[in-house]
């Protein structure tokens, strides 16, 4: 094309300089609206993310069980060789034992005889079968004996019964006292330890535990 005066081409120039003034203008305002919803799409992602939640504190289940007015038992082949009664048993998973307190038990013997035995409390170990009970223990058996002592304990493996501190033994008109005493045959006979001293023809009940003799060991 050929402008035919100058004047034809300022005023193209003009046309032309305005015209590149609009593409800019429109390129800024495009560049302006994709920065504001570039934005306006990452708060909504911020906003949008789930966050984790706090780590929730980890509490461990109890180790124990607590039982009322239960009984737990002890057999060997078939035979019953103890039950014992108590107000309340508590079982630990973690020690296995079971403690008890206000205690009621027997002990059964091979002979038929049966001991009745009780105690202000105690525990059964479930690994070793042993018995331990204290604190005012007293056992009777039918023939009219009776042990008295701080502590008692039923071994298993040895099938013992092992009586300690201020031991006291009566039957008729005898009296027995010692340390400790030993019994593997129901307590129809005993082995005393420390302190032993065997009274015979007592009629009355003494009033405190004598001296021992020279011999600390009886049988």
């Amino acid at each position: 094309m050929r402008f035919s005066n100058f004047r034809d081409k300022i005023f193209l120039i003009k046309t032309k300089n305005i015209l590149v003034g609009i593409m800019e203008s429109k390129v800024k305002i495009l560049i302006g609206v994709l920065a504001i919803l570039f934005v306006c799409l990452v708060t909504w992602v911020v906003r949008t993310t789930p966050t984790e939640p706090p780590p929730s504190d980890y509490i461990e289940p109890p180790s124990f069980m607590e039982y009322e007015n239960n009984t737990l038992v002890e057999e060997k082949n078939g035979v019953k060789i103890w039950e014992i009664t108590s107000d309340k048993i508590r079982v630990d998973a973690n020690t296995h034992r079971a403690e008890f307190s206000n205690v009621k038990g027997k002990f059964f013997q091979e002979n038929g005889k049966v001991l009745e035995m009780k105690a202000f409390q105690g525990y059964y170990d479930q690994d070793s079968h042993n018995v331990h009970v204290e604190g005012d223990v007293v056992v009777i058996d039918g023939d009219g004996g009776k042990l008295e002592a701080v502590h008692l304990d039923w071994l298993s493996y040895e099938e013992m019964l092992i009586a300690t501190e201020d031991v006291k033994i009566s039957k008729d008109d005898m009296r027995a006292f010692a340390d400790r005493a030993e019994s593997m045959n129901g307590f129809q006979k005993f082995l005393l330890k420390g302190n032993a001293k065997i009274l015979k023809g007592v009629k009355e009940e003494p009033a405190e535990n004598p001296k021992p003799n020279e011999n600390n060991n009886s049988q």
